[in-house]
C-alpha cells in the first residue's frame, strides 16, 4: 500500500490524530495495521478487519454482544464513524476539495472552507460545532475513502426562553434569536406590567382623559410611559371626544366627494392592514326593510348596498362586469349592523357583516375574483352617496327609496368620514346624532296585535278578531239559531275573487252539524241557482263540499267543543287547506268553482222559503264571529257598524233573519232539567247540575250509597246501579259459613264468581244445594273442581280443570254457562280471564233452585286459606252482614260464625331460614329463598358447581364462587375456550408469504423467490459477491444467503439505518440530547455538567458547612474521651494504693481508724497485729 501525498500543503499523520485513526502505519502508511492481532473479541468472538479502513468488527457467539473495542497497544482509540467512497480529488492529493460546496451549515449559518475540513459560523440563537477532519487515503481503485470525524452543523435552535426571563406571570414564546414576553392581563384596581421582560409597571393609564367609555391602553417606548384611547363605536379622536354618529328621519343622502389621488397614498399607508379596492364602511341602525345604504359611481359604473326584504344586497356594476352579493339574515331589527363592502380586480366584489347572527369574523359572501369578470372602478366612483341618491340613480336599485335611521363610524376607502366636517349643501335630510324612539315599548297594541316600528312611527298588525289603530276594537259575535230559531244571513259578492280564495272565521258551538257558509249563482226571475261551494258541520267537524251529493272533504279536527276557534278554509284551483291552531292540512280537491261579482253567500242557514238546508246539516247553531271571503268582511248589522273601507272592503247583509248580536246562550235551564233537588246552572247553551251529596250524574239522577259510609261493620263500599256491597278479604281455616237469599233473586244460577289464595291442593270453595240439585265448586289437585246436580236430570255434570290455582298467589275464577240464555249449554271454567277448561261435549241447564225455601249456599267447607269477592249470579256474599241492604237482590248469612276479616298467613320468614345472604320470601304459608349467585337448593346451601356442565369447550374448568374459569389449551381463547384462536394475526411470514393458521400454530406459504419458515430467504440464496452490498457493515456467505454484519451504531437488512442513540432520552435534569453515530451529545442545563447531565455543581459548594461542624465535634468528643479515661486511669491507681500498704502514720494523722475487714479479708496470722 502506498500513500504518496507527502506535500507540504496537504500532508497525512499516519498515527493518531483527533478523534481520526486511519489504520496504516509505515513512513509512507505503506503498512496496514492488523487490529484482529490481538484477538480484541472476547468470549470466543470471531473478528474480522476492514479491508481498506481502520478497525474490527466482532461476530459475538450465540448469547453474547457488544460493541466494537478500542485498541490501546499503540496508544490508538478507534472511533470509526461514517465510511463512503468519493471521487478522486485530483492526482496525488493536488485538488483541496471545498466542503462548504454541500451547503451543510442549517439555519442560514454561514460557511468556511478550511483544510480536510469546514467550519459554520452559526447566527445568533443557533450553536454547532466546527467540522473537525476529514481525512483522504489513497486506494488501489484511484478512489478516496473519506472518514468524516464529529461535526455540527448549527441544527440547534437556542431557547432563549429556558432561563425563564419573563416575570410577573407572564408567559415567553420563544424566537430565533429573541424571546417575548406576554404580560398577563391586570388584576381590578392594579396596573398592568409591561416591558421586555414584563418587569415595569405601566402608567400611562393613570390618570388618563380617555372619553366617552373608551379603553384605556397603556404602553412603554423608550422608558417612556404613553397610553392609547381605544374607542367605542360612535366616537373618534385621540381622546375618543369626536361623535361619528348621524341619522336620517326621512329619506335623504350625503354626497361626498373623494379625491382618488389621495385615497390612492392612503391604500399604500395601510396596505398591511387593510383590504385592497374601493369601498364604503360603515354601522347602520334601523327598522324599515327596503332602502338604500350608499351608492357610489353613477348609472354606468357603481357600487351600492341596500336593504331588500330586511336582508342585504351588494351590487358592483360597470359595462364590462356585473357582480352581486346578498345576506338574507334579518338587519332591519332595530340592532346597530357593521358592513363592509369593496370590490378590486383579486377578489372581485366583497361583503362582510358583523352583528348578531355572525361570528367574531363576521359573515363574508364574494363574488367574481381572479377567474371571474374584471371590475374596474370609473372616476365617478369619487362620488359617494349615502343614505340614498338621487331618484335618477335610485332606479338602479331594487328598494328604490332613501334611508331612515342612523349611521357611524363611516370609512371611505380607509379614511374617516366625520360628520361634522360635511358642508350643508351636501348633507340632504341628515341630523348628527341617533334620536330614536322605542315605538312599541310599551305596546301600543293593546297586547292584542304586533307591533311594527317604522322608525318615526308605528304600525299595529292586530290579531284577529281585533282591529284598529291599536288594536282596542273587536269585531262584533253573531249568534244563530238562538233558542232552537231558524236564522241566516244572506250577501250579495261585490268583487270577483276567481279560482283562488279563502273563507275565514271564528266558531263557537256544540251542535256537531249545521250550515256555515255557502256560495250560490244568482238565479233568474227570482229563482236562485243552485249551490257550488259549501261549508258545514258534520259529526263535529268541518266539510267542504262542490258538486250536489258528491263526497265532502273532511277536516281532522273536531271543533264542536264549545270552544271559540278560528277556522280557515283555502281554496287553489281545487286544492283545499284547512288550517287550525296553527296548523295546515290538505284535505284534498274538489271541482274547480270561481267566485264572481253578483254571486249569493248564504251564512248559518237558508231561507224558510228556499231550498232546504238539511243536506248540510241543517240550521247552524252558535256563534260566529270575524267572518271573510278573502279580505272582506261579512258584516251582520249594516246601520250600526264600526267598519269603515280603511280597514278592508265590507260586505253587508241583503236579508238577515233571527241573528242575535254577541254571543248569547240558550235559557237550558228553563224546563228545570236537574232531578232529585238538583241546582241547574247555565254555561253556554248547556247546564251543569249541583246534585245533593246522595246523588250524582249529569241530571243527578243516580244514586250514591257510600259516601254515607255504610259499611259500619267494616269492608270497602263498592256503589251499585241499585245499592251497594261492602267487599272484604277474609282468612279461613276449615270454618265454613252459610248463606240464604230469601228469594230475592231475580235470577236463575248461571255463574259463580270466586277470589281466592290458598296452598290447599283439595277443598270445597263453594257449595249450593236444595234438595237433589247441587252446584259444587272445589279443590282437586290444586286444580278447579265442577259438579253440578239438576233437578230435571238423573246425571251428575262433572269435570275439572287443569290450571293449578293452589300456589299461595290470588287467582279470580269463574264457572259459568257458555250460553245463558239457552236451556242448557255447556259450562266453562275460567282462571285469571283465561279460559281453563269447558264441558263439552256435557250440557247443563240454569240451575232455579236458590230461590226456593230452604236453599242455601256454603263457602270455605274443608278449606284453609283466604278468600276475597264471591258472587253467585252477579250476587255478592257479605264476610259482614248487612240485614238491610238497599239492592233487591241479596244474600245474608244464616249463622253467627265469626270470620277473620283480611288475609293473613303464617309468618314462614321469621326464622329467617335461608342462608348464605339468601334473601326471604313469603308465598303464603311457603316460603321460598331467593339465592346470590353461586348458591342453589331449597335454603340456598348447596355451592353452585357451575363446572358441572362442561362449559370448557378446550379447556380445564375451575370452579369458584358464582362463576368458573376455563384455563384454555394452547392454541385456543374466550371465556369458554371456544374460540380457535388465530396466529395469524401476529404471523412473521416476510415477503408476502401467506399465513396458514393451525391450532396453536401457524404455517408460511412462501412465492417463488422466497423461502425459510417465514419466507425471510431469497430463493435462490443470495451471495455477497454477486447480490449483497452493506452499506455499514461486512458481508457473510451463510446456509440461506449473504447477511450483513453491521458496524456499531448502525442496523438493518443492509446496515443501512443509523441507531438513534438519543431514543432511550439519556439526556438527565432537562438536558437536550443530539444523536451522533454510534453515541449521542448532551446539551445540559445551566447547573449541570457530565456525560449525562446527571452532575450538579451545587452539592459540591454545600459540603464545606458541614465540614465546619463535624470537624469541631470530632474534636470535641475526642478530648471528652481522653478526659474520661484520663480519669479513670486516676482513679485505679488511688485504689489500689489504699488496698496493697498499711501505713499507721497516715491513719494517726488522720485521726480515724483504718477498718482493713471491710475492705479485704485478712488472713488469721495477720489479724493479731
Amino acid at each position: 500500500y502506498s500513500c504518496p501525498c507527502l506535500d507540504e500543503q496537504y500532508y497525512i499523520q499516519c498515527i493518531s490524530m483527533s478523534f481520526v485513526i486511519l489504520g496504516y502505519e509505515g513512513e509512507n502508511c505503506e503498512m496496514d495495521i492488523d487490529e484482529c492481532a490481538e484477538q480484541p473479541c472476547e468470549n470466543d468472538g470471531e473478528c474480522f478487519e476492514f479491508a481498506d479502513a481502520a478497525g474490527y468488527l466482532c461476530q459475538c457467539q450465540p448469547g453474547f454482544a457488544g460493541e466494537m473495542q478500542s485498541n490501546e497497544s499503540r496508544g490508538q482509540r478507534i472511533r470509526l464513524l461514517v465510511l463512503f467512497l468519493c471521487p478522486l480529488p485530483g492526482e496525488n492529493c493536488s485538488v483541496n476539495i471545498d466542503e462548504c460546496e454541500s451547503e451543510p451549515c442549517q439555519n442560514r449559518g454561514s460557511c468556511e472552507d478550511q483544510m480536510n475540513g469546514y467550519t459554520c459560523l452559526c447566527p445568533e440563537g443557533f450553536m454547532g460545532k466546527v467540522f473537525k477532519n476529514s481525512v483522504y487515503f489513497c486506494t488501489s481503485l484511484q478512489q478516496d475513502s473519506i472518514i468524516y470525524t464529529d461535526w455540527e452543523v448549527c441544527e440547534i435552535n437556542i431557547d432563549e426562553c429556558e432561563s425563564q426571563p419573563c416575570l410577573n406571570d407572564a408567559w415567553c414564546e420563544d424566537g430565533v434569536a429573541s424571546y417575548t414576553c406576554h404580560c398577563p392581563e391586570a388584576e381590578p384596581d392594579k396596573l398592568p406590567w409591561g416591558g421586555h421582560h414584563c418587569d415595569i409597571q405601566l402608567l400611562g393609564c393613570v390618570d388618563q382623559e380617555c372619553q366617552n367609555g373608551a379603553t384605556c391602553h397603556p404602553w412603554l417606548e423608550e422608558e417612556e410611559h404613553g397610553h392609547t384611547c381605544l374607542c367605542p363605536h360612535g366616537f373618534y379622536g385621540e381622546l375618543c371626544s369626536t361623535p361619528t354618529t348621524f341619522s336620517f328621519s326621512s329619506p335623504g343622502f350625503v354626497l361626498i366627494m373623494v379625491t382618488l389621488e389621495v385615497e390612492e397614498r392612503r391604500r399604500r399607508r395601510h396596505a398591511e392592514h387593510h383590504h385592497h379596492g374601493k369601498g364604503v364602511r360603515l354601522r347602520f341602525r334601523t327598522t324599515l326593510p327596503n332602502m338604500v345604504l350608499f351608492y357610489r359611481g353613477d348609472a354606468d359604473s357603481h357600487l351600492l348596498l341596500e336593504i331588500v326584504g330586511g336582508g342585504l344586497r351588494a351590487k358592483a356594476f360597470s359595462e364590462d362586469a356585473e357582480l352581486e352579493v346578498a345576506f338574507s339574515g334579518l338587519v332591519s331589527d332595530g340592532d346597530w349592523h357593521d358592513a363592509d363592502v369593496y370590490v378590486n380586480e383579486e377578489e372581485g366584489l366583497v361583503f362582510n357583516l358583523k352583528g348578531p347572527g355572525c361570528d367574531s369574523e363576521g359573515c363574508t359572501v364574494k363574488d367574481g375574483g381572479p377567474n371571474g369578470p374584471h371590475f374596474v372602478p370609473s372616476e365617478a366612483f369619487g362620488h359617494v352617496y349615502v343614505g340614498g341618491a338621487p331618484g335618477e340613480l335610485l332606479e338602479h336599485t331594487k328598494s328604490g327609496h332613501g334611508f331612515v335611521g342612523c349611521v357611524e363610524d363611516l370609512l371611505i376607502d380607509f379614511k374617516d368620514i366625520l360628520p361634522q366636517n360635511l358642508p350643508e349643501e351636501q348633507a340632504n335630510e341628515m341630523e348628527l346624532g341617533c334620536s330614536k324612539t322605542e315605538w312599541c315599548k310599551p305596546d301600543p297594541c293593546s297586547g292584542q296585535g304586533h307591533c311594527v316600528d317604522l322608525w318615526i312611527s308605528h304600525r299595529c298588525d292586530c290579531y284577529r278578531p281585533y282591529h284598529g289603530h291599536s288594536c282596542s276594537d273587536e269585531f262584533p259575535s253573531w249568534t244563530y239559531s238562538h233558542e232552537e230559531t231558524v236564522s241566516y244571513s244572506a250577501y250579495d259578492i261585490g268583487t270577483d275573487h276567481g279560482a283562488n280564495f279563502s273563507v275565514s272565521f271564528f266558531l263557537r258551538s256544540l251542535k256537531p252539524d249545521g250550515l256555515l257558509f255557502q256560495l250560490r249563482r244568482p238565479g233568474e226571475d227570482g229563482v236562485e241557482g243552485e249551490a257550488y261551494f259549501n261549508v258545514y258541520l258534520g259529526m263535529g267537524r268541518v266539510l267542504v263540499s262542490s258538486v250536489p251529493e258528491s263526497h265532502p272533504l273532511t277536516a281532522p279536527i273536531v271543533v264542536t267543543t264549545g270552544k271559540k276557534q278560528l277556522l280557515h278554509v283555502e281554496v287553489q284551483y281545487g286544492r283545499v287547506f284547512f288550517q287550525h291552531a296553527g296548523l295546515r292540512y290538505g284535505i284534498g280537491e274538489v271541482p274547480e268553482v270561481e267566485v264572481h261579482s253578483g254571486d249569493l253567500a248564504y251564512v248559518g242557514g237558508l231561507p224558510r222559503e228556499g231550498e232546504n238546508s238539511e243536506a248540510w246539516g241543517g240550521h247552524f247553531k252558535g256563534c260566529l264571529q270575524d267572518l271573510r271571503l278573502d279580505g272582506a268582511h261579512l258584516d251582520v248589522d249594516a246601520w250600526n257598524s264600526t267598519l269603515n273601507n280603511s280597514e278592508g272592503e265590507v260586505y253587508f247583509p241583503a236579508d238577515a233573519e233571527n241573528v242575535e248580536p254577541g254571543c248569547i246562550s240558550d235559557n237550558t235551564c228553563q224546563p228545570e232539567p236537574c232531578q232529585n233537588g238538583g241546582d241547574c246552572t247555565i254555561t253556554w247553551n248547556g247546564f251543569a247540575c249541583s246534585c245533593p251529596v246522595a246523588f250524582t250524574g249529569k241530571t243527578c239522577e243516580t244514586r250514591v250509597w257510600c259516601v254515607s259510609d255504610p259499611c259500619v261493620n267494616g269492608g270497602h263500599c263498592v256503589d251499585l246501579t241499585d245499592g251497594y256491597e261492602c267487599v272484604t278479604n277474609a282468612t279461613f281455616e276449615n270454618n265454613p259459613v252459610q248463606y240464604s237469599a230469601e228469594g230475592s233473586l231475580g235470577s236463575p244460577l248461571t255463574h259463580v264468581y270466586l277470589e281466592l289464595r290458598t296452598r290447599s291442593e283439595n277443598a270445597v270453595l263453594l257449595r249450593a244445594s236444595h234438595g237433589a240439585e247441587l252446584l259444587l265448586v272445589g279443590l282437586m289437585d290444586s286444580s278447579i273442581r265442577v259438579e253440578i246436580h239438576g233437578g230435571n236430570s238423573v246425571e251428575v255434570l262433572t269435570f275439572s280443570g287443569v290450571r293449578h290455582v293452589a300456589d299461595g298467589g290470588w287467582h279470580r275464577v269463574s264457572v259459568s254457562m257458555a250460553d245463558p240464555d239457552s236451556e242448557a249449554s255447556h259450562w266453562v271454567i275460567t282462571v285469571d280471564g283465561i279460559t281453563d277448561t269447558s264441558s263439552t261435549p256435557e250440557e247443563a241447564g240454569a240451575l232455579h233452585f236458590l230461590n226456593e225455601e230452604g236453599a242455601e249456599v256454603a263457602i270455605a267447607e274443608s278449606f284453609t286459606g283466604c278468600l276475597g269477592a264471591v258472587r253467585v249470579s252477579g250476587v255478592y256474599l257479605p264476610f259482614v252482614d248487612d240485614l238491610h241492604p238497599p239492592q233487591p237482590a241479596h244474600f245474608h248469612r244464616t249463622g253467627t260464625e265469626e270470620i277473620h276479616m283480611g288475609c293473613t298467613s303464617a309468618d314462614v320468614c321469621h326464622s329467617d331460614p335461608c342462608q348464605n345472604g339468601a334473601m326471604c320470601k313469603d308465598l303464603f304459608n311457603k316460603f321460598h329463598c331467593v339465592c346470590k349467585p353461586g348458591w342453589e337448593g331449597e335454603k340456598c346451601e348447596v355451592d353452585t358447581d357451575e363446572c358441572a356442565s362442561g362449559p370448557c369447550v378446550h379447556g380445564t374448568c375451575m370452579d369458584e364462587l358464582a362463576g368458573f374459569e376455563c384455563v384454555c389449551n394452547p392454541g385456543y381463547g374466550g371465556v369458554s375456550c371456544d374460540e380457535d384462536l388465530n396466529e395469524c394475526e401476529e404471523h412473521g411470514c416476510e415477503n408476502g408469504g401467506s399465513c396458514m393458521d393451525w391450532v396453536n400454530s401457524y404455517t408460511c406459504e412462501c412465492t417463488d423467490n422466497f423461502t425459510g419458515p417465514l419466507c425471510q430467504w431469497t430463493y435462490p440464496p443470495l451471495t455477497c459477491e454477486e447480490d449483497v452490498q452493506c452499506e455499514n457493515g461486512i458481508c457473510h456467505d451463510g446456509l440461506w444467503g449473504a447477511n450483513c454484519t453491521c458496524v456499531p451504531g448502525f442496523a438493518g437488512e443492509r446496515c443501512e439505518t443509523e441507531i438513534d442513540e438519543c431514543e432511550s432520552n439519556p439526556c438527565q435534569n432537562g438536558g437536550s440530547c443530539i444523536d451522533r453515530v454510534n453515541r449521542f451529545w448532551c446539551v445540559c442545563l445551566p447547573g449541570y455538567s457530565g456525560l449525562f447531565c446527571d452532575t450538579s455543581k451545587q452539592p459540591q459548594k454545600e459540603r464545606v458547612p458541614w465540614l465546619v461542624i463535624a470537624i469541631p465535634l470530632v474534636c470535641l468528643c475526642v478530648l471528652l474521651a481522653v478526659i474520661g479515661i484520663t480519669f479513670m486511669v486516676l482513679t485505679a491507681r488511688k485504689k489500689r494504693q489504699s488496698e496493697g500498704a498499711y501505713s499507721p502514720s497516715t491513719q494517726e494523722v488522720a485521726g480515724a481508724r483504718l477498718e482493713m475487714d471491710s475492705m479485704l479479708k485478712v488472713p488469721p496470722e495477720e489479724r493479731l497485729i
